[in-house]
């Protein structure tokens, strides 16, 4: 047996830090050592040095209400809201895009920011079309696509899109850049589909403060106005029920009204 990278001891250390985690819940936000100790088995020496590390890993905390007691720390609290944002467009898209769908015969995608890109979480499909194009759930995207370049116009992670710009040769950037200027221009972002002719429509979805995540029509036929029309209102619609009215004025051309109004009208 081996506690080395990857081996036996380390996936034993996840699972202990994973079981004193989900000993923390809304009616018990506050735990000290002796009382996590019992409730999972382990003796307290080692709950007390677990508990340590976590909390110079920030994700634990000293409670200022007992200073014995631990209680989440910043950086749960971070993944917490994350998590919970993500969550709340999962369960709100979906009527939207359905009805997108409906509204254009085309597939529709929504997708989340991840590690390494966009990462495809929702697809809609009409399946009505003799020829049906669509994204596999799970897929990241690439940082080029549609719904990447999105993200790096209105993505307020900006060590992650510092760094992604600064891996870029400078021919690659000088075209990426124009595509990211025509997002800024235009509120939307189109790139290649995989059936040649045809494109990714994509525009973005806001919560209250940030850039929440994308939709995206595949297989646009180029200048199809009437189905960006759709696409932008749909993307507002679920901006409006997530509270990012008002960053969705700030940063997309023409502000609300223009979509509004289309809303109001179907």
């Amino acid at each position: 047996m081996t506690s080395g990278s990857g081996g036996t001891g380390d996936i034993q250390a996840v699972q202990r830090v994973g079981q004193l985690l989900a000993l923390f819940t809304v009616n018990r936000p506050r735990l000290t050592v002796a009382e996590a100790a019992s409730l999972v088995g382990m003796n307290r020496s080692t709950v007390s040095r677990y508990f340590g590390s976590l909390v110079l890993a920030g994700v634990l905390e000293r409670s200022r209400e007992e200073q014995a007691a631990y209680q989440p720390g910043p950086l749960l609290v971070q993944l917490g809201a994350v998590a919970q944002g993500q969550r709340r467009v999962l369960d709100l898209a979906p009527i939207h895009m359905r009805r997108l769908s409906r509204e254009t015969g085309l597939t529709s995608v929504l997708s989340l920011w991840g590690s390494a890109g966009p990462v495809v979480s929702l697809v809609r499909e009409l399946g009505t079309s003799p020829i049906l194009v669509t994204v596999r759930v799970g897929t990241v995207l690439d940082m080029d696509s549609a719904q990447g370049q999105l993200f790096l116009q209105y993505s307020t992670d900006h060590e992650v899109i510092s760094r992604y710009w600064a891996s870029l040769d400078p021919v690659k950037r000088r075209r990426l850049e124009a595509d990211v200027a025509g997002v800024a221009a235009l509120g939307l972002a189109r790139a290649p589909a995989p059936i040649g002719g045809l494109s990714i429509l994509a525009a973005p979805v806001f919560d209250d403060h940030d850039v929440a995540a994308t939709i995206a029509v595949v297989g646009v036929e180029p200048d199809d106005t009437e189905i960006a029309v759709a696409l932008r209102r749909a993307a507002f619609r679920v901006t409006v029920e997530l509270g990012g009215t008002e960053v969705w004025r700030s940063l997309v051309p023409g502000g609300e009204e223009d979509v509004a109004e289309s809303v109001e009208a179907s």
